[in-house]
C-alpha cells in the first residue's frame, strides 16, 4: 500500500498520535525513577521522536494500528 493519501491532516494526526505514546511512555518512566529526569528534556525528546516515527511512518507506507486511530478522530 505504497500509494495512501498524504494529507496535511492525516500527517498531523498522527505526528500527534507518535508523540502522545512517546509523552506517555516516558512520563510512567520518569514517574518509576522518583522524577529525576527533567519533564522539559523528555517532553522534547518525545516531540522529536514523534517527528521522527511520522517521518518513517509516511516514507514506509505500510497500514498499521496507528493508521486506525488516525482514521477514527
Amino acid at each position: 500500500m505504497k500509494n495512501q493519501k498524504k494529507s496535511l491532516k492525516r500527517v498531523v494526526l498522527l505526528f500527534l498520535l507518535y508523540t502522545f505514546v512517546f509523552i506517555t511512555i516516558f512520563s510512567f518512566l520518569d514517574y518509576y525513577d522518583y522524577y529525576v529526569i527533567n519533564p522539559y528534556f523528555l517532553t522534547l525528546l518525545a516531540v522529536i521522536l514523534g517527528g521522527i516515527s511520522t517521518y518513517v511512518h509516511l516514507k514506509n507506507g505500510k497500514k498499521n494500528r496507528i493508521d486506525d486511530l488516525a482514521d477514527k478522530l
